[in-house]
């Protein structure tokens, strides 16, 4: 959770731990969620009061528009598939039968 952009502003991440992102489906779904609650947003406020006056200056500053929100769908479809096939073949190298068939 803490490098999927909720908690620490994935361009503000410090290099080391950086590209943990990369393998983080929250990452991926935080972005979509921001993207789809802010895109097209407009925000009626006096001038001053706030800091954003639209949804794309949210999404910019926060750096979630990298990838559309069907990217990042895809995305953690694809990380699934990667860590339930790197799990299953873990777990058949691990674990061997204990029978021997004939």
């Amino acid at each position: 959770l803490l490098f999927g952009g909720l908690l620490a502003n994935s361009s503000t991440i410090t290099p080391v731990p950086r590209w943990l992102r990369w393998i983080n489906p929250v990452s991926y779904a935080y972005a979509a969620l921001i993207q789809n609650e802010f895109r097209g947003m407009e925000f009626e406020c006096q001038p001053g009061s706030q800091r954003y006056s639209n949804g794309n200056q949210v999404i910019e500053t926060y750096a979630m528009g990298r990838f559309s929100i069907g990217e990042n769908v895809a995305f953690q479809i694809l990380l699934a598939a990667v860590f339930f096939a790197a799990g299953y073949a873990m777990l058949r190298w691990k674990i061997k039968p204990k029978y021997i068939w004939i």
